[in-house]
This record gives structure tokens, sequence and C-alpha cells, in this order.
């Protein structure tokens, strides 16, 4: 799926909207290990992160080419400043019409809308593929990201718990949440 469009932010400044592709892969894994890092509420720790340049550049090339996943990048002034994707649940025909979603801004970026703008290109890319809803999870108590996906109109259907240990001993739980196209 592609994806290429210019966006007013709430400061006024253009994000570009645009297909990931190999060439980006060293600064997307970047991106990923500083925005792992600026808060609890992603997956994986900083150092995490296994793949190299290479296999993201492969990985990242394969995915401008699909038909039924996208990863978008919010470019500001020449960086990075977020990015979302958007791929199947599974390859079964029992699970086609599922699609997973997830999404990392930068801190610095936060407030100017690129949440929302990530968000409406992925639920495009999303109907155009022909699935019927997408899926994604988010950390109990991150009220900023509940409240935009709850503005897209997702709405929650489970919780797992004590799904994320983290180093200091303690749990996190994910609160589901669903979108029917």
């Amino acid at each position: 799926m592609r994806c290429h469009e210019e966006k007013k932010l709430k400061n006024g400044k253009t994000c570009v909207l645009r297909n990931a592709e190999g060439s980006d892969a060293g600064e997307i894994l970047r991106h990923l290990r500083l925005t792992s890092g600026e808060t609890d509420h992603m997956l994986r720790y900083p150092e995490e992160f296994s793949m190299s340049e290479r296999e993201e550049a492969e990985y990242l090339d394969a995915t401008a080419e699909s038909a039924d996943a996208i990863l978008i990048s919010a470019v500001v002034d020449g960086r990075l400043a977020g990015s979302a994707g958007l791929s199947p649940v599974c390859a079964l025909e029992k699970c086609a019409h599922r699609a997973e979603f997830g999404i990392s801004v930068r801190k610095e970026f936060w407030g100017l809308g690129i949440g929302s703008l990530l968000l409406e290109a992925a639920l495009g890319a999303a109907r155009r593929a022909g699935y019927g809803q997408v899926e994604l999870d988010v950390v109990e108590g991150n009220e900023r990201a509940c409240a935009l996906y709850r503005k897209f109109g997702f709405h929650v259907y489970g919780r797992h718990e004590r799904a994320f240990r983290l180093r200091d001993g303690s749990y996190q739980n994910l609160t589901l949440m669903l979108l029917e196209l």
C-alpha cells in the first residue's frame, strides 16, 4: 500500500506522511529505540531491537510493496517525528478481516496532531486493503493514546492483565481496543 501526503500540524508546520522504505532503515531503528526509551508505554526497551539495519531495510521494502500492510513515516522539517504500522493479524483466511495497528511519536512532537494524522492515514489504508476491523492494545493508564483511539471510534473489548513486566518488578495491564470498519 502506498502513502504520500502533506498535512499541516497544529503549530503550522508541514508534516509529510509517506511510506517508510529500505533507505530509511537506520533512521527508523533510531526512532524506535528513542521512543522506546521516552516512555514505558512501548513494547520493548531500547536495547531490545535486534534487527540489523539490513534486515530492517528488507522488511521496510517488502512492507512498502505489500497489499495488506503499511509502515507510515511522519516527517517534519526533514526529521522523523513518528511512525505507524498496520499489518494483518495473521495470514489465515479466518483472520483475513483483522489488522493490527501500532504507533510511536517522538516526545518532542507530542501535542501537534501527528498521532491523529498517522492513525487517519493507517485507517484509510486499512479500508483500501479491505479489512473489516483494526485492533490494538494500549498500556492501561496511557490516557493520551486512549483518547486518540476513542476519537477515531475504537472501543475497549478486553484487558490483558500483567501483560508487561517492568524492570522494577511492577506490571502493566494492556487495554485491548477495536474499531470495526
